[in-house]
């Protein structure tokens, strides 16, 4: 193992009572080859359930941040603060790392000084309890993006460039703990990563995307809490990027997933088929409901009516839930 792999990694996770997942997902990080993890640090917002005790029997370093004091960006800064490793993995409680090498493959990436953050994509692991329709299945050979633009070569892209380039997500992301001490994340209750990736490739940053370094990750996406996330995700890009929504002009996104169901998943029973075409109407209509709630509050008031949609809405930030139970 060279000196690069041998580094010290310190692993981040937010948490709030997530039992039902989080031994899962610390099983994958501990059972990694070829590496030392010098610590795992657990930021625990006022859990009620055994979150604590399952952390602490990892051997894991609990942070106890006030529920009403989290924030997604100012928390995870909290994170690095207490860090002790070169790099920092972020993840989350309900992911569970895909190989024995995924971090090792990260890690690797660190060979070249000049890059700052490397992050890799999510996938729906194939479980019962999982939306059958998103399983995850690669059909193309992963291929390593690099985004690299200095002398101010990322400025001169349109905004629409600048904003599909900012595409970065912390369930699945590891940085120089030196970029976050100089860059931190800012205080926002939501895309601190897009946030950070922008303003790192502003600011002359190399960044990676690795497509074959895989985190699953699922949230059970009811009705209220896709009308709710979805807006969430819209309100942060349009405050941040100014990116406006666009409402779907096609069924197609519906009927891949109900041809994916009924012709593709044949070892579903027909009650369970049935199932996840009723959820993906509600998951379509609370989306599209979203959009729209977006789209006439933004016609009519503007910045204020997004903002009072927001506070009528999303008063808290809402937290993915899932319907498998710990592993």
């Amino acid at each position: 193992m060279d000196q690069k792999t041998d580094c010290l990694i310190s692993i981040v996770i937010p948490v709030k009572n997530g039992s039902k997942t989080l031994n899962q997902c610390l099983h994958s990080i501990f059972k990694q080859e070829n590496l030392r993890i010098s610590e795992v640090i657990v930021l625990d917002s006022n859990s009620s359930d055994d979150s604590i005790e399952i952390a602490t029997s990892y051997g894991a370093r609990v942070i106890h941040v006030n529920s009403a004091e989290f924030n997604h960006g100012l928390t995870r800064n909290l994170g690095v603060k207490y860090a002790f490793g070169d790099l920092v993995y972020f993840t989350v409680q309900d992911a569970a790392l895909s190989d024995v090498n995924h971090l090792e493959k990260m890690i690797s990436h660190f060979n070249d000084e000049e890059v700052q953050a490397v992050v890799g994509i999510q996938g729906y692991e194939h479980e019962k309890n999982i939306n059958p329709a998103l399983w995850f299945k690669r059909f193309d050979e992963p291929v390593l993006e690099t985004r690299y633009y200095p002398n101010n070569g990322f400025e001169v892209l349109s905004a629409n460039e600048q904003f599909e380039l900012s595409n970065w997500d912390n369930v699945n992301a590891m940085y120089r703990k030196s970029a976050l001490l100089e860059l931190p994340f800012v205080e926002t209750n939501y895309c601190e990563d897009w946030i950070w990736a922008n303003q790192a490739l502003t600011a002359g940053k190399k960044l990676l995307r690795d497509p074959s370094i895989l985190v699953y990750h699922y949230h059970h996406m009811t009705f209220g809490y896709t009308l709710k996330s979805k807006f969430i995700i819209n309100y942060y890009f349009y405050l941040f990027f100014k990116q406006s929504p666009r409402i779907p002009s096609s069924l197609c996104p519906f009927l891949r997933r109900t041809y994916t169901l009924f012709v593709r998943r044949k070892e579903l029973s027909i009650q369970k088929r049935l199932f996840w075409l009723a959820h993906n109407v509600m998951y379509f209509l609370a989306n599209f409901l979203s959009l729209f709630l977006f789209r006439l509050f933004l016609v009519i008031g503007k910045k204020r009516g997004l903002d009072f949609l927001y506070q009528l809405l999303c008063n808290e930030i809402p937290q993915g839930k899932t319907n498998r139970n710990n592993k």
